[in-house]
């Protein structure tokens, strides 16, 4: 895996990382953060990873002008991993990686967001709801970037939605969530 654009272009990501992690494929990242990059200004904004993984979207962020980025991950592994790769670049000085279950520290996180990123395990019950249960921490005009399987359906209002194969990337934005619309 390498960072598909930015200043870390092609930093790599190797192997290492939990092997029940399925991270997202270059593709849908570079699609992904290019559609973020022309409707939104991401310079200088604070960015939630949840369920972060390999922590490769949080250095896709960075990559891309991001001042912070608090990724949330349980395993053992994959915070060890985001560690290491912290490390090898100035640029990710800002990243704070929290060893925590990522249910138990929403409920004790009062903070807000411009960009929240939640990729859970496609199998988490209830997945459909997750989105309601994160958007009251959203900035005024946030977003919360959902991967998911495809055909959820969602009680919120999507703002786009793309699917890559057995990937769907669903937007929200925090205005549209409030109006209902």
């Amino acid at each position: 895996m390498r960072v598909t654009g930015g200043v870390l272009k092609g930093m790599q990501f190797p192997p290492g990382f939990a092997s029940h992690v399925r991270p997202s494929t270059d593709r849908v990242r570079e699609s992904l953060f290019n559609q973020l990059v022309h409707r939104y200004d991401l310079n200088g904004i604070n960015v939630l990873d949840l369920f972060s993984g390999s922590g490769i979207i949080a250095a896709e962020f960075f990559s891309r002008g991001v001042e912070c980025v608090k990724s949330i991950d349980l395993d053992f592994k994959n915070v060890s991993y985001q560690n290491e790769r912290k490390k090898e670049r100035k640029e990710l000085e800002n990243w704070q990686i929290t060893k925590h279950d990522v249910f138990k520290w929403l409920k004790n996180d009062d903070k807000k967001y411009d960009i929240i990123f939640a990729d859970p395990p496609y199998g988490m019950p209830d997945l459909n709801v997750f989105p309601l249960k994160v958007a009251s921490m959203l900035k005024d005009d946030g977003i919360l970037v959902f991967e998911h399987q495809p055909n959820l359906s969602f009680s919120l209002p999507i703002d786009h939605q793309k699917e890559y194969g057995s990937t769907t990337i669903s937007i929200f934005v925090e205005s549209q969530i409030k109006n209902g619309k």
